[in-house]
């Protein structure tokens, strides 16, 4: 399973892939920006952080395929699939 995380100067995230949340660290100071500054600032760096997850998990899944993340072997392997597998 792939996890992401992003942070700022006083808030930090971890999540799973789809965006589950595994950690969030709020610092004290954190809280002198308000309640709607501060869950933007959260929303905003869990969404960082999936995309981050997403991105490992597609490399992840690649490298298991034995594709790496070569755009010419990810291209090779295309070219072996059948047509009549091919969606339309």
């Amino acid at each position: 399973m792939s996890f992401g995380s992003a942070r700022d100067r006083v808030i930090t995230v971890e999540v799973e892939t789809g965006g589950a949340l595994r950690d969030l660290r709020i610092e004290e100071s954190a809280l002198r920006l308000g309640p709607q500054e501060l869950s933007k600032r959260i929303l905003g760096l869990i969404e960082r952080a999936t995309a981050q997850a997403s991105r490992r998990l597609e490399l992840d899944d690649a490298e298991s395929l034995g594709l790496g993340t070569s755009p010419e072997l990810a291209e090779a392997a295309e070219e072996t699939t059948p047509e009549t597998w091919r969606v339309q």
